[in-house]
């Protein structure tokens, strides 16, 4: 019995981590799926690891830390895609500086709307999460979070609120980061339409920079791509970094 009470918050704490999971999130990936995986990995990290916990006798007590274990599996499952969101946020804002904001579109796995760059950056950090095995270090520190916190044994502490302010100001940072060398250029092109305009009043400045910027924007993003693809993998990487610090906290 203390087994499967055992293997249960196992469970619930890996269901609870891919509710929020990049890919796991989609609407589209089937419940079944999602439940299926979870079991699966809540299995298999009870083979290797075997923790040894004292659950409580008492059913109350039990569901405290059932209830433990789902803002857990949240928290560490919204720790990943705070960096996934960041490089989502990086595409939004080109999308706004180049005038592409006015044109997103329905995407019905988020069910809601989506701008072309920011799909197109998040898009791009998935599959390179999976190409270069950065899913494989997310689940060795999954593996690692029920050494760190046993099932049942999740406490917040006072140190985990600074950690969690830090975490968001990384991905505003992280966003800008990516964001820059575009917004960068894209600043200079406003520039120079606007000494444009103040040299040939009769050009429609309006008519002609929305499509220049627009054509800016991909050719930069196109020449800056080889330089771009590293950054984001090793963003991808921060990602054992993170959920092992908070984890540390707990």
């Amino acid at each position: 019995m203390s087994a499967a009470a055992t293997y249960f918050l196992l469970f619930i704490r890996f269901t609870a981590l891919m509710v929020v999971l990049p890919f796991f999130n989609w609407r589209g990936t089937p419940v079944v799926v999602k439940i299926g995986f979870a079991a699966l990995f809540a299995y298999l990290i009870y083979l290797a690891e075997s923790p040894q916990v004292i659950l409580p006798q008492h059913l109350l007590p039990y569901l405290f830390a059932v209830l433990s274990e789902v803002l857990l599996g949240l928290l560490l499952g919204f720790l990943v895609l705070l960096l996934f969101t960041a490089i989502r946020m990086a595409g939004q804002l080109l999308d706004l500086q180049a005038g592409l904001a006015m044109t997103s579109l329905f995407d019905p796995m988020f069910s809601g709307q989506v701008t072309i760059f920011g799909q197109y950056y998040y898009l791009l950090a998935l599959i390179l999460f999976f190409s270069v095995n950065a899913h494989h270090y997310l689940f060795l520190a999954l593996a690692r979070s029920v050494e760190l916190v046993p099932p049942g044994g999740m406490v917040f502490q006072a140190a985990l609120v600074p950690s969690l302010i830090e975490f968001f100001a990384e991905t505003s940072l992280i966003a800008l980061q990516l964001a820059a060398p575009v917004i960068t250029i894209l600043i200079f092109c406003d520039l120079a339409l606007g000494l444009l305009s103040k040299t040939v009043p009769q050009l429609h400045v309006f008519i002609v920079g929305m499509p220049l910027k627009v054509g800016v924007a991909l050719l930069t993003v196109y020449l800056i791509l080889p330089y771009l693809v590293p950054f984001i993998e090793q963003i991808l990487m921060q990602i054992q970094t993170n959920i092992t610090t908070l984890l540390q906290l707990i």
